[in-house]
């Protein structure tokens, strides 16, 4: 309990210095030039991003991914340089978590599974991933079948229900700086995010889903899981092997924009498919078989959509490609999503949609760049962006906001690619019912559809 109290206020403390930074970097600001004050102004908050690694960087569950949130946004840097920066020094959050002792971690295992379950299961003590919540060994089930065993941290659900109330304290700095007038539905519904996640349980129930859909799939392969020997807090998966997405990188330009395609197709494309979707499009969830086809792991963040949201989702997305940009605004005002109209009219609300959904809604190919996946994202979420004042003020609803995240993740996993395909004519495929496949992949997919209805 001291050691989660003390967390709190060390948080705390970060937070309300780079405010007191912030407050006497505007008091004095009148002494100053303006490229002054933004210089003082990006020294506070670079040296924000070292204190907050500093404090957060060894802590594990809701507080890393705290950290991690905050590299998305725009804190009032003022250069593309000091932007970089300030990604930079907030990238240790993302390369590893800290791990725990190989002793303590199989201890848990131990404590899950009875004596028969257990004994089927032989550990290999290294773990081969380590995440915010838990850590995965390379096992053996029953001397013979190469399996993943994915480890919950002890005591982890106490540490992140500790941090998520830690979480006002990192949006008082993010508050106003994304999209939506009112941030606590969305931080509400990451805060249950982050909270199923602690619940194997719940993951293998989704995991379950995805594997029975997409059994013997063209394009992309769901470890089985396997059921017998998981529990709430351990998951055992089959064993897959392959090469990563950071390695992937590095392949040919047709193997980049096959990946490419089967990511964009899995991510984007469930929803359509299921009514449902895993959203957390994220490298070290991908791999590539050797086969060809993509492995994707991980669904503890994983959305169901109501089916009248499934159906606005298309019409409106049908709509955009269309050119009917008076009808798709009027659908997102009769929804909710334009709470307030007359500060967000039907040019500008064009106008932000096409900035941000734009690669997407071309139907000749496009090649997505690092540089074009980061003027998506500004053009969603930065004070820079042309309609940042305007989109502020209006709500996104929960799984629209995610299905909207889960597109914005896809493209910065296409640009670190360079991936070239027409997005524009695979999306048509999943929003007109007669559209024909628009590639090689696409008619593979379809072949597999008619074999397997339903």
């Amino acid at each position: 309990m001291a050691d989660r109290v003390g967390r709190g206020q060390k948080l705390g403390r970060v937070v309300a210095g780079h405010a007191a930074r912030s407050t006497a970097a505007r008091l004095s600001a009148p002494l100053r030039s303006e490229d002054a004050i933004a210089r003082k102004r990006d020294e506070a908050i670079l040296r924000f991003a070292d204190e907050l690694v500093t404090v957060i960087g060894s802590m594990k569950g809701a507080a890393l991914k705290l950290g991690q949130m905050l590299s998305m946004f725009d804190v009032g840097l003022s250069s593309p340089a000091t932007r970089e920066a300030f990604a930079a020094r907030l990238a240790p959050l993302f390369d590893n978590a800290p791990a725990v002792d190989d002793a303590v971690m199989l201890s848990v295992l131990d404590a899950q599974l009875d004596k028969s379950a257990r004994a089927r299961l032989s550990v290999t003590p290294t773990p081969v991933a380590a995440a915010s919540i838990g850590q995965v060994y390379r096992g053996t089930l029953d001397g013979h079948r190469e399996v993943a065993i994915k480890i919950q941290y002890p005591d982890i659900g106490s540490a992140v229900r500790a941090d998520l109330k830690n979480l006002a304290l990192v949006i008082r700095l993010g508050r106003g700086r994304l999209p939506g007038v009112d941030l606590d539905p969305i931080v509400a519904e990451v805060s249950r995010r982050v909270l199923a996640e602690l619940d194997y349980r719940t993951e293998l129930v989704n995991h379950v889903r995805m594997y029975e859909f997409y059994r013997d799939h063209p394009a992309w392969r769901i470890p089985e899981p396997i059921a017998e020997v998981s529990t709430d807090r351990v998951l055992v998966t089959e064993y897959l092997d392959g090469t990563t997405f950071a390695e992937a990188v590095d392949l040919p330009v047709a193997d980049r924009d096959r990946i490419g395609e089967a990511v964009y197709r899995f991510y984007c494309g469930g929803v359509y498919d299921l009514g449902e979707f895993c959203a957390d499009p994220h490298p070290g969830n991908v791999l590539v078989m050797s086969d060809g086809r993509l492995g994707f792991l991980d669904f503890g963040l994983y959305l169901r959509m109501a089916p009248d949201d499934v159906s606005l989702q298309r019409n409106a997305f049908r709509a955009l490609v269309e050119g009917r940009d008076a009808d798709v605004y009027q659908m997102i005002v009769d929804a909710g999503f334009i709470a307030d109209p007359a500060a967000m009219p039907l040019q500008d609300a064009a106008q932000y949609m096409r900035s941000v959904a734009g690669w997407h809604l071309d139907p000749e190919p496009v090649t997505v760049t690092s540089d074009l996946a980061r003027r998506v994202f500004a053009s969603a979420v930065l004070p820079g962006s042309g309609h940042f004042g305007q989109i502020r003020q209006q709500n996104l609803l929960d799984t629209h906001a995610f299905s909207r995240r889960t597109e914005m993740s896809v493209c910065a996993l296409l640009g670190q690619l360079g991936a070239t395909a027409p997005w524009g004519s695979i999306a048509r495929e999943w929003i007109y019912e007669t559209a024909p496949p628009a590639t090689p992949m696409g008619e593979s997919i379809a072949q597999w559809r008619r074999k397997n209805p339903g």
